[in-house]
């Protein structure tokens, strides 16, 4: 092969590695926006990133010399040293919009993903279809990467960052996706842009309106972590992937282990100061997992959507756990219709990956009232009971104070089957909360009493020594009443002895 021949590849290559061109690249920086190749740079190994489809480009006429790799990036690399597959749309290249080219290079990296049982990755700029090739008969062909993203669900991890505006398939590959961060005042998510509302109903809005960043992660819960920047992104998904195996077929990597607070005399003094014996005043969960957790490390789903609901990866003894918890921070941690669904996909996450399931439970009921009936909440808490008892994975359940009703057992109770059941001295099993059980119960009686608030306190009384953590022990409907500043001790013990059996294939998929 003589040296001209190389030459016009080397050629060929250096010119779609210039993606968009100086100009849009230019324009990207001063949006504060990287290129597709910097987020590879920052995501990737050094060096290890293997391209596929490097020489793609558009085969509509009018396209062919502006669409160097037709604008996506495709390939495998690694982070932390294991294998990942990827794809990266080029906001440089005709705004991000996605061709027929670099939809088969998509659909060929989702196949080896699936084939080779590793993660993928989708780094998506904008993603939504090209009009100029995507029109009229040509639509009936349209939609297989939900299929594929359907067959992955469950088996291997996928990760979907809104780095633009993602609206239409974009945004339904997001909620498919285990994990899908978005960047703030940047990523939008949601069926349809401004433009197209606007041909379509009439409406001016804006797309900050429709799906902005903000609204994905708090409002609506679409997004699972809200990034500062592209940067942060690129950590953040490094960090879940950390948590994961590489495949539903094989355990998750072990970190090495590091002490937890819990594990000084300090930390033990803090856990048992932490929690109040008074169940009306709060406390800061994420204070009492800090405690609990190798390092005092962990790292938050849905932080800012559902925030009366906790749900958390850490390590213990350097294995991947899944933490759910109720934050009586925020409405005294009862659970609304947003927490549930929150809880929810967190759970089969973890079960479908064999990730073991704790629970830490203060949490006085779920959220009642006509508001909440018209959200559907019978039928999502329905949802969440399928997912809590039919999980397999390892699951341990510490009621630390209250534990109210169907909440208990959506939390972990008895019902499901948890691999431990153990809880504070502080805590309380009941079928509601005191005070409504009074008034329901005793109400009639304390009308008529010549004292009523004297009757009120007595029953009171009588209710917390009957509802009592020791009351529940005598009975053998926990296994035991363990010193805060046993927990660890005691998770850790669950731990290794659930081990023992586990085994490792496919469970089932993961809804959105």
């Amino acid at each position: 092969m003589d040296d001209d021949t190389i030459q016009i590849l080397v050629t060929q290559r250096e010119q779609s590695r210039k993606m968009g061109g100086a100009e849009n690249i230019k324009k990207a920086h001063d949006r504060g926006k990287l290129t597709a190749r910097e987020r590879l740079d920052h995501l990737l190994d050094p060096g290890s990133f293997v391209e596929i489809g490097l020489l793609a480009h558009s085969q509509h006429d009018d396209l062919k010399d502006r669409t160097p790799a037709d604008g996506m990036l495709a390939g495998s690399g690694k982070i932390d040293g294991r294998v990942v597959y990827i794809t990266a749309d080029d906001g440089t290249v005709m705004a991000g919009t996605r061709g027929r080219v670099a939809e088969v290079k998509n659909a060929r990296v989702r196949a080896l993903a699936l084939k080779h049982h590793k993660p993928f990755i989708g780094l998506m700029e904008a993603g939504a279809a090209r009009v100029q090739e995507a029109y009229g008969a040509t639509a009936a062909g349209l939609g297989y990467r939900f299929g594929d993203h359907f067959k992955m669900s469950g088996r291997i991890p996928q990760v979907a960052a809104a780095l633009g505006p993602c609206f239409g398939g974009p945004s339904f590959t997001a909620v498919q996706s285990d994990f899908s961060p978005i960047v703030k005042g940047t990523g939008f998510l949601g069926m349809s842009g401004a433009p197209v509302v606007k041909v379509g109903i009439g409406l001016d809005v804006t797309n900050e309106e429709i799906g902005g960043s903000e609204m994905a992660a708090i409002e609506t819960g679409q997004a699972d972590l809200l990034a500062k920047t592209e940067l942060d992104c690129m950590n953040a998904i490094k960090k879940f992937l950390s948590y994961l195996p590489s495949s539903c077929n094989e355990a998750s990597p072990r970190a090495e282990p590091q002490p937890a607070k819990i594990d000084s005399a300090a930390g033990r003094a803090d856990i048992e100061q932490l929690v109040p014996d008074n169940h009306r005043r709060a406390y800061d969960m994420r204070t009492l997992i800090g405690l609990l957790v190798d390092g005092g490390d962990y790292f938050e789903m849905k932080r800012d959507y559902a925030r009366n609901s906790m749900t958390a990866f850490a390590r213990m003894d350097g294995y991947s756990v899944g933490i759910i918890a109720n934050q009586p921070l925020h409405r005294a941690g009862t659970i609304d219709d947003k927490g549930v669904e929150k809880l929810r996909k967190f759970i089969d996450l973890c079960d479908a990956f064999h990730i073991p399931i704790i629970s830490l439970m203060d949490c006085p009921g779920f959220m009642v009232g006509p508001d909440i009936e018209r959200r559907r909440m019978v039928s999502l808490t329905g949802r969440l009971l399928n997912s809590i008892i039919g999980a397999t994975t390892p699951k341990i359940t510490i009621v630390l104070r209250k534990a109210i009703g169907l909440a208990y057992i959506a939390l972990g109770g008895r019902a499901v089957e948890p691999d431990l059941l153990v809880s504070w001295p502080t805590a309380r099993f009941d079928v509601m909360g005191p005070e409504a059980g009074i008034e329901l119960v005793h109400g009639r009686d304390i009308a008529k009493a010549d004292d009523p608030d004297a009757m009120r306190d007595d029953i009171r009384k009588k209710i917390v020594v009957e509802s009592s953590a020791y009351a529940a022990a005598g009975l053998g409907l926990i296994d035991d009443v363990i010193a805060p500043a046993e927990t660890r001790y005691r998770i850790l013990d669950a731990l290794e002895r659930c081990r023992c059996n586990q085994t490792y294939a496919w469970k089932h998929r993961i809804d959105p």
